[in-house]
């Protein structure tokens, strides 16, 4: 078991610019906090060590490692991983896109609610990116946002590395990533799989102001592809087993009836938040439900105006909103 304290982990790769208003921020934002500071560095010669050296404002425990695993930002986390001795552990970027000032908060979430994994979201609701390349935040939103939905997974912000660790999930993952970026969505997904807790916050992601970003989304894209298909593998099938089923029915009564059936048979399920993530049956149908009432409802608008009344009668009644209504 590690220390009560907070490991932050952050690879470094030639950031003189940014590191000292990094190391700013970050004892600002966790003053009274007990913490250590993990500097992963792959070369002696990285001009970021000379600036950590001159800064006037930096944390109290500043641990240097040097990244002996192989090149990459994925090589240096875990590198610094292996030395952290925090029960939380958080990945961030030394050039200024993450903040901060909720790295308390995600701690929380681990500490107080259970959370493994607590992504720094910039897709949920309250979260935002600001500049970027516009091919990489549509590529990295779209994966996201359709392994929410698809699989289950508990953050609309897969790809992100702005990420804190439980230290048990840390000491049970063998991690498999390299050169790549893709080690946060490795180890998130890697915890869903396993049935660890994944969770969010809202956060805002921020272009660099200085520096040259080492983001190469072409080289490490199969890296990213292989994880997400280990994610989406099972919900796919499954929503293909839907699909079977949805089209047998359909042939055996009219598609509307059927439509209709489905759409409330599923809605009532899945108003029942707490089997979100936990089974591929109920989150595969997500794609299903979203689409299946759309060819019945330009010939039966009645019967679909109906069954979507089902969902919401039951969801008021669940918010305590229908009963003085019902006696």
């Amino acid at each position: 078991m590690g220390d009560t304290r907070i490991s932050i982990v952050m690879p470094v790769r030639d950031e003189p610019d940014n590191i000292s208003d990094c190391l700013a921020r970050l004892v600002h934002a966790l003053a009274g906090t007990e913490y250590e500071l993990l500097i992963c560095y792959d070369t002696d010669d990285d001009s970021t060590l000379p600036a950590i050296e001159s800064a006037v404002v930096k944390p109290d425990r500043i641990v240097l490692v040097k990244n002996e695993l192989g090149a990459g930002p994925s090589f240096a986390m875990r590198a610094g991983l292996a030395r952290a001795s925090g029960d939380v552990l958080v990945t961030t970027m030394a050039d200024l896109s993450d903040p901060p000032e909720i790295i308390l908060l995600m701690a929380n979430e681990v500490r107080q609610r259970h959370a493994d994994v607590v992504s720094g979201s910039r897709y949920m609701r309250g979260g935002k990116q600001v500049g970027g390349p516009p091919l990489k935040s549509f590529l990295s939103r779209a994966a996201g946002v359709s392994l929410y939905f698809l699989s289950g997974i508990g953050t609309h912000d897969a790809t992100t590395n702005f990420r804190a660790f439980s230290r048990r999930l840390i000491d049970c993952v063998r991690i498999e990533s390299g050169r790549a970026f893709s080690f946060g969505l490795e180890l998130t997904i890697a915890a869903h799989l396993l049935g660890f807790r994944v969770t969010e916050v809202p956060s805002t992601w921020t272009e660099r102001h200085a520096g040259e970003s080492r983001f190469r989304l072409g080289p490490w894209l199969p890296q990213y592809l292989r994880f997400y298909a280990r994610a989406a593998r099972a919900p796919v099938f499954v929503l293909c087993v839907w699909l079977v089923v949805a089209a047998v029915v359909a042939t055996q009564l009219s598609f509307a009836i059927a439509a209709v059936a489905a759409v409330a048979t599923l809605s009532g399920i899945l108003l029942a938040r707490r089997l979100r993530g936990k089974t591929t049956f109920v989150d595969a149908a997500l794609p299903l439900l979203a689409v299946l009432p759309l060819p019945s409802a330009v010939a039966y608008p009645g019967l679909i105006r109906a069954a979507l009344a089902v969902p919401i009668l039951l969801a008021a009644w669940r918010r305590g909103l229908a009963r003085p209504w019902i006696r």
